[in-house]
């Protein structure tokens, strides 16, 4: 085969751009050989490397994209989480493209990522057509992983799993490379052989491609020479005190929150109800909790626990670092006694004593539960009953859109496991084989509740871009089905082995877009029905639904009012429907009856819950443009804190009857 030169001066194989191939190619700017990738979409992504090396080591990296694309992103470890990811884009404003340097600490917006050093080289830019990134990195070939473990890529490795995204929409800020950015529109994994990536003379020709003055310069993403993990870390950081105006106790909400700069999305509020947002610059925030003080306790996914002092009117007085752990990233819960903190990674929960009076753990930290997944769906929600505060309940979502690995109930995913806490073993329990069952086939319960009787109740994310296939024809009818669930769960002291569905059985929230038979809201259905599993299949044996939610609505938490005549819900919001759903707060009255409590609205409403708290132009949301409501923590006066990762900047609110 002969080469195609093109107007990058990238050579490649002939043919090998066409389709999803992997090919050695040299660029003719640079002499610098790929082993590299070319998707259906026209991008081309390549891995150079010194001949055989030994981790760590330096690599070099090539992304030429159609001009189209705002951002493409290449991942080092071929999952999302957890491991280096680079970034390009096109500034517009220095004529350039520049790279930004990323990691993941979730399914959420990756944030800049300082362990990796990187260096531009020749070639950079952009023309009518397309953009190209070539940066030389340090620190992208070997890194710390969710568990604090080193993490390495095989140099000799002919089958290395790398993974890509892209989106057409440009990051907010272009001149920037600590941006946010919107999620993105596809994604793709594949495999490289490195082998083909070997240069002899690497040392040399980096040398010799190297760009003086980093483009843009006054955007570099500063760097540290020094290797960053994430093992478990006990360090305390210096109170930040955050003043506020003496006010009387107030049971209701303040106009304002003294040094708290404004909000930076435009919400509403239903007719009786007010929020103010009570702090700002915060990362990820995610789970919250009161300590027996009244501290306000938040996980901030990707870097650790902080704790919050509340003055007398509801607002933030104080903050301090409790402890700095960047792999803790959602669940969060104190025993009863408030003496023992713990936390979720993806992977482990962990536990630590505390001490409310100083807001601060002391000793090691200690493994509670290990042995859960750490790709797909990585929040784990952890609460104790309240009439068992021995037991503590730990969900785990599925390690896909499609997991149908977590249809095995010994699998340990897509499912709600309740463990001893008087009866841990000396290394803590293994998720998948320890513990007892509360349901399986629940796709990613992250919101979970008790009712007045101690039952507990969760809130179901349904699964994205599903299409319906009977007799070979497929239709698309993901952008109003399935419906996000709320699922009874039962008495948590009873093991429950009951199947709910996930990953074959999904519920109807649009019946008229799926034609080929007649159903109404709430009703199951299957994605292919055949003579082994049907529609009808679902009705025998899975358990349906309590209440439908609109679907990609995306609910992440749950909270009853005092009184058990209400279940607060936080919709956190699509990424994946045009117009956009979700992004608010609602209320779903619920009411006991002969059989215990339960929501009002029969299983077959789609009226069965009201907004309270929203963003009014919700068909423009997405990561960089909207409140998403994360989780909440009731105060004793029923105002609720609640946290939205959404962005550059964290936010919190207080949500309260007016």
């Amino acid at each position: 085969m002969g080469f195609i030169k093109t107007s990058f001066g990238l050579s490649v194989l002939a043919g090998s751009v066409l389709g999803q191939t992997t090919k050695r190619y040299c660029d003719s700017t640079t002499s610098i050989c790929y082993s590299g990738w070319t998707g259906g979409n026209g991008v081309t992504i390549g891995v150079a490397l010194p001949s055989a090396p030994a981790a760590p080591y330096d690599t070099v990296l090539q992304i030429v994209s159609p001009i189209a694309n705002g951002w493409v992103g290449f991942s080092w470890g071929g999952t999302m989480p957890y491991v280096p990811l680079t970034i390009g884009w096109v500034n517009n404003a220095s004529s350039t493209t520049i790279y930004s340097s990323r990691m993941a600490f979730g399914l959420s917006l990756p944030q800049p990522y300082d362990s990796a050093e990187y260096s531009y080289l020749k070639g950079t830019g952009y023309n009518k057509t397309h953009w190209t990134l070539n940066v030389r990195c340090k620190g992208c070939s070997q890194w710390h992983d969710v568990d604090g473990n080193l993490a390495s890529i095989n140099s000799s490795n002919t089958a290395v799993p790398f993974a890509h995204a892209y989106s057409s929409k440009i990051p907010a800020q272009p001149a920037n490379n600590r941006s946010t950015f919107n999620v993105h529109s596809s994604f793709g994994h594949w495999t490289l052989d490195l082998t083909q990536g070997y240069n002899a003379n690497f040392d040399k020709l980096v040398s010799a491609n190297l760009v003086p003055d980093a483009p843009p310069a006054s955007s570099s993403v500063p760097v540290s020479s020094s290797t960053k993990s994430l093992a478990p870390s006990s360090t305390l950081s210096t109170v930040v005190v955050t003043p506020t105006s003496a006010v009387p106790t107030s049971t209701g909400i303040p106009a304002s929150c003294a040094g708290v700069s404004a909000a930076k999305f435009t919400t509403n509020t239903a007719n009786g109800w007010k929020a103010v947002k009570v702090a700002g610059d915060l990362t990820q925030p995610r789970g919250l909790v009161f300590d027996t003080a009244g501290n306000l306790l938040v996980i901030q996914n990707g870097l650790g626990i902080t704790a919050h002092t509340i003055g007398p009117d509801g607002c933030l007085t104080s903050s301090k670092t409790v402890l700095t752990q960047r792999n803790l990233n959602h669940g969060i819960v104190l025993s009863q006694d408030g003496k023992t903190l713990y936390a979720s990674s993806p992977t482990t929960v962990y536990a630590w004593t505390y001490d409310a009076a100083t807001t601060s753990v002391s000793g090691s930290s200690r493994v509670v539960i290990s042995g859960m997944a750490s790709n797909g769906h990585v929040t784990r929600t952890l609460t104790f009953p309240p009439k068992y505060p021995d037991i503590l309940i730990v969900s785990h979502g599925s390690n896909d859109n499609f997991d149908y690995g977590a249809g095995d109930i010994k699998a340990g995913r897509s499912c709600i496991k309740a463990f001893d806490t008087t009866k841990t073993p000396t290394n803590g329990y293994d998720y998948p084989s320890g513990g007892y069952q509360l349901g399986y086939g629940l796709r990613n319960e992250v919101g979970l509740a008790f009712d007045a009787d101690g039952m507990l109740w969760g809130v179901e994310n349904a699964s994205d871009e599903i299409q319906r296939t009977v007799k070979n024809l497929s239709t698309d009818i993901h952008t109003d089905n399935p419906a996000d669930e709320i699922n009874y769960i039962g008495d948590p002291i009873k093991e429950n082995k009951q199947w709910y569905g996930y990953p074959t059985c999904y519920t109807v929230w649009e019946p008229s877009a799926i034609t080929d038979r007649k159903f109404v809201v709430g009703d199951q259905f299957v994605l292919a029905p055949n003579d082994t599993f049907s529609d009808d299949t679902c009705t025998k044996q899975s358990v349906p639904a309590k209440l439908s939610f609109a679907a990609h609505s995306a609910p992440l938490d749950a909270a009853f009012s005092k009184d058990f005549s209400s279940l607060y819900v936080t919709f956190h919001g699509s990424w994946n429907r045009v117009p956009s759903t979700g992004y608010k707060v609602v209320e779903v009255p619920f009411a006991k009856g002969a059989n215990g409590f339960g929501p009002k609205a029969l299983g077959n409403s789609t009226t069965g819950y009201t907004d309270i708290f929203w963003n009014p132009q919700v068909d423009h949301c997405s990561t960089t443009q909207c409140f998403r409501p994360v989780s909440i923590a009731k105060d004793k006066y029923e105002r609720m804190y609640i946290t939205s990762d959404s962005g550059g900047e964290g936010e919190m609110i207080l949500l309260g009857k007016a």
